[in-house]
């Protein structure tokens, strides 16, 4: 848990060179996320979400692709 890359949505977009309209799509379509409660912010674990891009089939080149 301490080590992991925790990101906002910001953050997250930035690492992975794609829009907000593309992460909005994975958002609605599975990508993980935590939230401490439910009302609080969400944050995204890198390698959760680097692990969950390859399960549905996205390939990266300069940006995530399907």
């Amino acid at each position: 848990m301490f080590n992991e890359e925790i990101l906002n949505r910001k953050q997250l977009c930035e690492k992975l060179n794609i829009s907000s309209a593309l992460f909005y799509k994975m958002l609605q379509n599975g990508l993980p996320y935590r939230q401490l409660d439910e009302h609080s912010r969400k944050y995204y674990v890198f390698d959760e979400v680097e692990t969950w891009l390859i399960n549905n089939g996205f390939k990266k080149k300069t940006t995530w692709q399907q």
